[in-house]
């Protein structure tokens, strides 16, 4: 009976880190929407039930209300995973943001923002993130000597 019910605890533990929930929010103030509309695209795509990761017009965002530049999306993801992800401002990935330095992965100059969902609880909300425009790149030349 006892293993029958460390097994029962297991199975339910192993369930809910299967369906965590958790927002993606991207605040868009000051900034032109494309006409094909808000994406993001990252590794946790075939988690969420689609065919491939990293497609860049598979996973739209929504605006919130009429009233607020937040576009957001909330899907069910592992819980204790890293993340790699990206905001596009349209639908193919030269219209993706320049992710900050600080806000990069930070290994094999990967210039992706991320998250771990570290919890078993039944959701998380990170608060909106703002986009980061292309403009802001910056560009390097290296002359060979």
């Amino acid at each position: 009976m006892k293993k029958l019910v460390i097994g029962m605890l297991m199975l339910v533990c192993a369930l809910q880190a299967s369906a965590k929930k958790v927002k993606f929010a991207v605040d868009m103030t000051g900034i032109v929407i494309n006409v094909t509309g808000m994406h993001i695209s990252g590794d946790f795509q075939t988690e969420i039930g689609l065919q491939n990761d990293w497609v860049s017009d598979s996973t739209s965002l929504y605006q919130e209300s009429a009233d607020t530049n937040i576009y957001s999306i909330v899907v069910d993801l592992p819980a204790f995973r890293l993340y790699e992800y990206k905001f596009l401002n349209g639908d193919q990935f030269y219209e993706a943001e320049f992710v900050p330095i600080e806000s990069r992965v930070g290994y094999n100059f990967d210039d992706n923002r991320w998250l771990y969902v570290d919890s078993l609880g039944d959701d998380t909300t990170f608060a909106e993130i703002s986009f980061s425009p292309q403009t802001l790149r910056q560009t390097y030349f290296f002359f060979a000597h």
